[in-house]
């Protein structure tokens, strides 16, 4: 009898991993970012959807996914309602995705730096450039830009946000950006 119920229950329980496998595979064709990074940080914070739009665009939610760790100075949607009108269109772009690229990963700095560790100088992003970090007590500014909200924790670095879009000097006036804005 219990050889009978065994075998009733192995197509039932065949059936489930393959539906497990199947939306592995469909999480993965969707590049959906892996849970606890900083890529589901960015996806799932409510005031970050364009920058959560942008990383998709460039293709880099993996990257943002991975090892890392990475700090991440991410942009809020108020910033980038901020930006001229037809900015994130061009950006968007097919033509302009390394541009696009090199401004979201100019605001991403290779290692795990909480508010506490972070130190007054220039530091190199993952798109090469060089942003300007200005720690006065607790108050951090990045490119002049004041860090509105810091620490959120991840399983691979640490994202802080930014009031304002970082713009490095290499993309200072395509599509209306600014670098000292």
């Amino acid at each position: 009898m219990l050889a009978l119920a065994l075998s009733a229950a192995t197509p039932a329980a065949f059936a489930q991993n393959e539906a497990k496998t199947d939306k592995t595979k469909a999480a993965a064709e969707e590049k959906i970012p892996a849970p606890g990074s900083v890529a589901s940080v960015i996806h799932d914070g409510v005031t970050f959807s364009i920058l959560a739009k942008l990383v998709k665009a460039a293709e880099l939610e993996e990257t943002l996914s991975g090892p890392g760790p990475f700090t991440v100075f991410g942009a809020t949607d108020e910033a980038f309602g901020k930006l001229p009108a037809g900015t994130l269109d061009k950006l968007m772009l097919p033509e302009n995705k390394e541009k696009l690229r090199t401004l979201v990963t100019y605001h991403v700095i290779p290692g795990q730096f909480l508010s506490s560790s972070l130190k007054d100088g220039e530091v190199k992003t993952l798109s090469g450039d060089k942003l300007t970090i200005d720690v006065d007590g607790k108050d951090i500014d990045v490119d002049e830009t004041k860090v509105v909200s810091t620490d959120v924790m991840a399983n691979n670095g640490v994202f802080h946000a930014v009031g304002k879009v970082l713009v490095p000097k290499t993309l200072d006036g395509f599509a209306g950006l600014d670098h000292d804005d």
